[in-house]
């Protein structure tokens, strides 16, 4: 069943701002059970936009957007509410919106406009359902509402929202200071609504412009997304050529930083001379004192031309000049005391591990993750299991199974709990209770994590895992029996009927 609030939306977000804006960590109630994935607002629609794109709508959802339309517009306020969040739940308005409003325009003359418009402001002051809010924002989309200062500081507000911040750009987009309004949105929102006003800004000024190369790939999800939107629209290439201020290079460092990762979206490689244009950036750096954020963008660039795909023996060689200097080393063995700068430490082949030691005794709950580092010197391996023993509850983590991904702070001790567990996946028979816990733990996603380290560990030792660990095994048979998801439980008979391959 759903979690039900009574607050309208509208009302959650406006009581939260805070000078302008939402605290970093809000988030609409949650709507999903227990047992699916909370995604965090915004980031159903966004992933959706750039990764899977959008099937063909059903018959079903066509003749529901229909039914509920026509409620709309004969005033039928409650079924109208009921229809669109019917609707939401079969499809999503994202999806509908290309159905949606050409069919109210190729039916304009049998609906009254009167009615949409006044269901449209109804849905997105007063709905508590996600979707149909959004439904809302589609419908007023068709009205020229600019003359209604009051309605618009209501989109202003629920645009300050991840997960409606999309639908407020297409409505703010017909307004007449349309790219002005974006523009003030972008820079009040910091998740996935950041990432879609920058797509949709126009770098008519030269503050847009500044705002784009400083700003621009900054948010809480992934640079990567805005980086080569930025440089395009930041007149960065230009900038570089001028020569940039040191605030200047510190923006231009964090968008190519973002186009180096091309794993969510393509960027450097669809920059045309995108060599040259890192060899001139790596010719600027000449003119500062670096700091770590720098040397990591420029190792990252060294790597990625170190690579078969992109040799280019000219631009490591200036990589390594720059990072081969004693700024950069007493830059990173400064960070490495704080747990950061790690991957440039081991390039430099400094030492580094009795310092993230430190870190890991003194911020465990925030740095555990270094655990990977340290579990791979044989000096620290012992003493890295013993502190996670000592800091996990590993007997109160045991409970039923259940089908939760296991997202959220409400996880995070399952979370430290896989992090130790992936690195015994190369010490067969070691750290065996951290194993045994996710095996008993609640999410679905640590209980997979302790099937990979029993798999890397038969297959390792050649052995089925009745010989090589009888409890495992009788343990594993009581929890295949309770086992709720049917990839794990695969899993779980292929050890129990001596499968040894990984």
């Amino acid at each position: 069943m759903e979690k039900k609030h009574n607050q309208s939306l509208y009302h959650i977000i406006s009581e939260a701002v805070c000078d302008g804006e939402l605290p970093g960590q809000f988030s609409l109630p949650d709507e999903k059970p227990d047992n699916q994935i909370s995604w965090a607002d915004g980031a159903w629609d966004g992933v959706n936009i750039y990764h899977m794109g959008f099937s063909r709508v059903e018959e079903e959802s066509q003749a529901l957007m229909i039914k509920a339309v026509h409620a709309a517009a004969a005033r039928n306020m409650e079924e109208a509410d009921r229809l669109f969040c019917d609707l939401g739940q079969k499809s999503s308005a994202l999806v509908m919106i290309d159905e949606l409003q050409p069919y109210i325009i190729d039916h304009k003359e049998e609906l009254s406009a009167e009615n949409l418009y006044d269901y449209a402001v109804h849905a997105v002051m007063d709905s508590s359902d996600r979707e149909c809010v959004k439904f809302g924002f589609s419908l007023l989309e068709l009205f020229n509402m600019d003359h209604d200062e009051k309605l618009k500081n209501v989109i202003r507000t629920l645009g300050l929202s991840d997960e409606f911040s999309l639908f407020a750009i297409f409505v703010m987009l017909r307004w007449q200071e349309a790219n002005n309004e974006v523009y003030q949105l972008a820079k009040r929102i910091h998740g996935w609504g950041r990432i879609h006003a920058i797509e949709r800004i126009e770098p008519e000024t030269e503050e847009i412009r500044d705002w784009l190369l400083k700003e621009g790939v900054h948010n809480a999800v992934l640079p990567a997304y805005s980086a080569l939107v930025c440089w395009q629209k930041s007149g960065a290439e230009e900038v570089l050529k001028r020569g940039p201020s040191r605030e200047e290079f510190s923006g231009i460092r964090d968008i190519i930083g973002g186009l180096l990762d091309e794993g969510p979206i393509l960027g450097i490689s669809k920059i045309p001379g995108s060599a040259d244009r890192l060899t001139e950036f790596l010719n600027q750096a000449g003119n500062w004192e670096l700091d770590l954020a720098d040397y990591e963008v420029i190792r990252r660039i060294r790597l990625r031309y170190e690579s078969e795909n992109s040799k280019d023996a000219s631009i490591v060689s200036l990589c390594r000049g720059i990072l081969d200097s004693d700024n950069c080393r007493k830059t990173v063995r400064d960070a490495v005391k704080e747990g950061r700068g790690v991957g440039l430490a081991e390039d430099l082949r400094l030492e580094y591990k009795a310092d993230i030691w430190n870190v890991l005794k003194t911020d465990f709950e925030e740095k555990y993750y270094l655990c990977g580092h340290l579990m791979r010197d044989a000096e620290y391996k012992e003493e890295t299991l013993r502190i996670f023993r000592e800091r996990l509850p590993l007997e109160e983590m045991k409970t039923s199974p259940t089908d939760s991904i296991g997202f959220g702070q409400k996880y995070k001790l399952q979370l430290q709990l896989e992090s130790i567990v992936q690195q015994l996946y190369r010490y067969p028979l070691e750290g065996v209770e951290f194993v045994e816990t996710a095996l008993q733990s609640e999410p679905v996603t640590t209980r997979n994590c302790g099937m990979g380290a029993l798999e890397a560990w038969v297959s390792a030792k050649k052995t089925p895992l009745l010989e090589l660990m009888p409890d495992m095994y009788h343990l594993l048979c009581r929890l295949c029996e309770v086992e709720v998801d049917e990839n794990v439980k695969k899993r779980m008979k292929g050890l129990l009927e001596g499968n040894t391959i990984a």
